[in-house]
């Protein structure tokens, strides 16, 4: 659901081309600038440098611009040969560990992965966005849709109510989320929120570490909350993976469903409704009431 573009630096050094990118990228816009390589923001400051026709405003814009990246850009985790330009680098791994796409300054060899800056627009085959899709709800589909998100982020808070770490139906596809969370980096913050059915406290804190520390890595933990609603107030029901960059927001649930062909529809939420939600499952400005906090300690071999 979430695409990851290489954005030649040759490609956005001026401010129309670098503007028009800028806003188009994010997890609200399905849409992600590769890392690639490590030092792509100075890459895209040589390539301003080299283009007389830039304004000093301009160019200015653009550098400020690009200390402010981090929800925009996604870690690339492919090799970079200094010695061959950009685009042979990109093209060479492309063909190994293929981006979506690649926006170039022009397309000369009408390359089929490639998109000149100057041709896309949201109507582009290659830049088109799908910001929501029908997917099985089988535990791996559920999980890649948020597999990208969940990479990027440090502070991932997955919500659904009716969640039950005993039953398989859940506990498979959080196992591969968790997964995810994990794959790239240690976050600093993972939350499992879901609304409380009465169970008791012990009995509840016992079947969460039994059923979700192996996959939490060694020497981690992971928070549980449980919420009830307030009296008169909203209550729980929306299914969410959220994070400090954007929501994919799951119409029927997290779960496993009871047959093969069983589907819910799958959509990033738009940042308007994005702040709100997020806010709603914070401690300071929770809508709703907490019951308890548990943490689960990991026992996943690292």
């Amino acid at each position: 659901m979430i695409n990851e573009y290489a954005v030649e630096p040759a490609a956005v050094n001026n401010w129309q081309n670098f503007r028009y990118i800028m806003d188009q990228v994010g997890v609200e816009h399905g849409r992600l600038i590769s890392r690639f390589p490590a030092k792509w923001a100075r890459m895209v400051i040589e390539a301003c440098g080299a283009n007389s026709l830039l304004r000093d405003i301009e160019r200015l814009k653009i550098m400020e611009k690009l200390k402010n990246l981090e929800r925009k850009m996604v870690k690339s985790n492919r090799s970079y040969d200094p010695s061959k330009k950009w685009l042979t680098n990109a093209e060479e791994q492309h063909q190994s560990t293929p981006f979506h796409a690649i926006v170039v300054e022009a397309n000369k060899n009408n390359a089929a992965y490639a998109a000149a800056i100057d041709e896309i627009d949201d109507s582009h085959p290659l830049w088109a966005a799908e910001k929501a899709k029908i997917v099985p709800r089988k535990a791996y589909d559920l999980a890649l849709c948020a597999r990208m998100l969940l990479n990027i982020s440090r502070e991932i808070l997955i919500i659904d109510p009716h969640f039950r770490s005993y039953e398989p139906r859940f506990r498979s596809t959080i196992s591969h989320m968790l997964a995810y969370a994990f794959e790239e980096k240690q976050p600093a913050r993972v939350e499992i929120h879901v609304e409380t059915k009465g169970q008791d406290q012990e009995w509840w804190r016992n079947s969460c570490q039994v059923d979700l520390s192996p996959f939490i890595p060694e020497g981690l933990n992971i928070a549980v909350f449980r919420w009830q609603a307030k009296s008169g107030g909203d209550k729980l029901h929306a299914r969410y993976v959220m994070t400090e960059h954007g929501c994919i927001d799951y119409n029927y649930g997290l779960d496993e469903g009871e047959n093969e062909g069983q589907t819910t529809n799958v959509a990033i939420l738009p940042r308007s409704l994005y702040d709100q939600r997020w806010r709603d499952y914070q401690i300071e400005t929770a809508v709703f009431d907490i019951v308890d906090k548990i943490n689960v300690f990991g026992k996943k071999e690292n």
